[in-house]
């Protein structure tokens, strides 16, 4: 079957990129397809599925007024539209909520363009408990399933499981930056105690890019990754001995590779609601219902 998977890969997330990597290795038997924002012209007419996720793309962050649709918003609904159009299954996969700032608690405005959306997909896989609450809440269901996100799934091939910890790593976002007081005070601790330090960025250029320049300055003696694909910061991060992130996906690259990591206390709602005592294999289960339903099954486990 070919599968499209639509997310938002290509644009120099390194967590966005790691999902269709986990697609391709998850589904060996199926022909597996990538689509972003970058909408185009035309679908393969042999298209079998229609796949949303995986990441935090249920969103409309940038609608004005909130009530309408976002730039985002409006590129996922080209494709739930071509498959519902073409009488082909789809459905929501590994995929988070997403709120700006502090706003969670305008999440059922926020998120209205999308409940139909949400009430028409054949099967709902989410990657916190959380959004499974507000996925059923705002749309009516009740089978919208929690499993950890897919990226858990992600593991390059060659690397060792003897791997000699090199030092601390720190993957920039939010308040994990070289101005922030408290990384300052880390650094000065770890240059104390002679170990060396790693920024390695893991975000869009757009987004990070300021911080690793600044870090170059600011600390002209740590080492620099920029940029880096999914292989590359995960092999970075399997051998470190310590990890601070701001990135979500560097706090799971960091639980795969079982290097003990911390984040700020102030971090974005798809860390916030993280549930940490899932069993990280458990993100297997987003492709045993998809599996389920490509046999013909129920989705359901």
């Amino acid at each position: 079957m070919k599968i499209a998977f639509v997310g938002a890969s290509g644009y120099g997330n390194v967590g966005d990129d790691t999902y269709p990597l986990v697609f391709a290795q998850q589904l060996p038997e199926h022909e597996v397809i990538s689509y972003n924002s970058d909408l185009p012209d035309s679908l393969p007419e042999n298209l079998g599925m229609v796949v949303i996720g995986g990441g935090g793309v249920l969103h409309n962050v940038g609608a004005e007024p909130e009530e309408g649709d976002s730039p985002h918003f409006s590129c996922m609904q080209f494709y739930m539209k071509a498959a519902i159009e073409r009488g082909i299954p789809w459905g929501f996969l590994s995929c988070g909520f997403q709120f700006q700032g502090q706003r969670d608690a305008a999440y059922a405005r926020a998120l209205r363009p999308w409940v139909p959306y949400l009430q028409q997909a054949t099967f709902i896989t989410l990657r916190s408990r959380e959004c499974v609450r507000i996925a059923c809440e705002i749309s009516g269901r009740t089978d919208a399933l929690f499993f950890p996100d897919a990226a858990y799934l992600y593991h390059p091939a060659g690397l060792s499981q003897q791997r000699l910890a090199e030092g601390v790593t720190l993957v920039p976002a939010g308040l994990v930056n070289p101005r922030n007081e408290l990384i300052n005070h880390y650094l000065r601790q770890f240059a104390a105690s002679g170990a060396p330090v790693t920024w390695l960025r893991m975000g869009a250029l757009v987004d990070d890019g300021w911080m690793l320049e600044e870090a170059a300055q600011r600390f002209p003696e740590s080492k620099i990754i920029d940029p880096a694909d999914p292989e590359v910061a995960f092999r970075c991060i399997a051998s470190s001995r310590f990890v601070i992130t701001g990135r979500y996906h560097g706090m799971i690259f960091s639980r795969t590779s079982r290097v003990p990591f911390i984040t700020p206390k102030e971090v974005p709602y798809k860390l916030r609601h993280e549930d940490y005592a899932a069993p990280i294999a458990s993100a297997a289960g987003h492709f045993e219902v998809l599996r389920r339903f490509i046999r013909g099954g129920s989705p359901a486990l």
